[in-house]
């Protein structure tokens, strides 16, 4: 019985010591700044990417930076692959 008990402790303590976003969120996924422990909603974002561009334009400001997933764009935008940069970058969505 005492092993039980110890077991469900650190079960609980575990889980309390992790850290979920307080939201309706159907996927977690680790926080890359708090690091371990703590997670953040990575849900996909609402809409589509944009349409392929067909014309790289020329630009003198710095290239965006580079993202994997939806949650790294904020709540708006979504992470999509750029063929001028040849990489995902973050860009507002098509709602549909």
């Amino acid at each position: 019985m005492g092993l039980r008990v110890l077991v469900l402790a650190a079960c609980v303590a575990v889980i309390l010591g992790s850290t979920f976003p307080k939201q309706d969120c159907l996927n977690f996924c680790p926080d890359p700044v708090k690091g371990h422990g703590f997670f953040i909603c990575c849900d996909p974002n609402p809409g589509v990417c944009p349409p392929v561009r067909s014309v790289c334009p020329f630009s003198k400001f710095p290239s965006p930076p580079r993202c994997q997933k939806d949650y790294e764009c904020g709540k708006i935008n979504k992470c999509c692959q750029d063929v001028c940069l040849r990489y995902k970058t973050c860009k507002p969505p098509i709602l549909y």
